[in-house]
């Protein structure tokens, strides 16, 4: 299993399970993570075909990043730009579901065996589990070991549900670092690094865990990670160290919030998120403080960080959850026959 890490963004995925006995697919798929979404296949170019059709999609990290060029005296600069605010507007696109991460295939197969299906997945990010029998377990290390595959299991393996739902998990997470990279590689340049402390990360691990959130995602002013439940239902996770919290009691006397207020959070125990200010509302209008303050915890990692989840938060992104989130799309996804899309 890998270690826990936090990428710029995790959200669902599909998985792909290829087996051309029937009667195992239905049985397997009563045993799956009910999470999970999948889809079932017993042809192997039926399988190929679908996941072409849903490849064309530009992913997320090609989506964050612009070039262009900077005249400067005597030669011209190119210029790579990061648009992180495209990393949160993404909770907006329904689409982002259908992306497959895992396929699970049965090596033995007579229109083309496992390993010759995922070398015809070679150049992809999709990861890929083969199921073996005994007599095949020499050919599944030497596609491992040749990068064909990423893992491989005994069909007959008494603890194969358990196993292939702890592989598959893994595996998702492995595919985000792959496919957020080039994210993770800028922000690395002047990175928040709460997620890369360990205090942190399990925080926010036991956190997500706690409130059924199924995807987040890196943000900035404040900074912390929108978070979304399986229905759609949205947090804002807010992040400050020490720094952060002076330059907020700054902030605070600036706009002359309450005494106690600002006392509260000097100490630690209470953010502030002003998504808006004083100075929106008029002489005649009193601001609403306690709107704009939130319960906070501390964690003890490298550095000290003081965090607050904000249940509904306000949010520019044009959102609708009734459409968008990941039950809409499982849902969907039940109507979908065996083999067909």
């Amino acid at each position: 299993m890998i270690s826990k890490q936090i990428q710029p963004y995790f959200h669902p995925t599909t998985i792909v399970m290829l087996d051309d006995n029937q009667r195992f697919l239905e049985n397997f798929s009563l045993q799956l993570d009910e999470s999970l979404a999948c889809l079932f296949y017993s042809s192997p170019m039926q399988c190929l075909q679908m996941i072409k059709r849903r490849s064309p999609r530009i992913t997320l990290d090609q989506r964050c990043f612009s070039y262009y060029t900077r005249p400067s005296p005597g030669q011209a600069d190119r210029v790579i730009r990061l648009d992180l605010t495209l990393i949160e507007q993404e909770i907006s696109n329904p689409e982002r579901f259908r992306d497959i991460s895992v396929v699970v295939v049965d090596y033995d197969m007579p229109e083309m065996n496992g390993v010759q299906f995922c070398e015809q997945l070679r150049g992809t990010r999709i990861k890929k589990i083969l199921l073996t029998g005994v007599a095949d377990e020499k050919i599944a290390v030497r596609a491992f070991n040749e990068g064909i595959i990423d893992q491989f299991m005994l069909k007959n393996d008494p603890h194969i549900t358990q196993r292939i739902n702890s592989t598959i998990q893994d595996l998702q997470h492995r595919y985000f670092q792959e496919v957020s990279m080039m994210i993770q590689n800028t922000l690395a340049l002047e990175p928040p690094d709460f997620i890369y402390d360990s205090a942190f990360i399990d925080y926010f691990f036991k956190l997500t865990a706690a409130h059924n959130i199924v995807e987040y995602y890196y943000v900035e002013d404040p900074h912390g990670f929108l978070l979304v439940g399986m229905h759609g239902h949205l947090f804002r996770l807010v992040i400050h160290n020490e720094e952060d919290l002076e330059r907020s009691l700054f902030t605070l006397k600036r706009h002359k919030a309450p005494s106690r207020i600002s006392r509260r959070v000097a100490q630690g125990k209470l953010l502030p998120w002003l998504w808006a200010t004083p100075d929106d509302y008029g002489d005649d209008e009193e601001f609403p403080w306690e709107e704009h303050v939130h319960e906070a915890v501390r964690i003890d990692g490298v550095q000290t960080w003081y965090c607050a989840l904000v249940d509904s938060p306000p949010a520019d992104i044009e959102y609708d959850s009734a459409t968008s989130s990941y039950i809409n799309y499982l849902e969907n996804l039940d109507e979908e026959t065996l083999d067909k899309e």
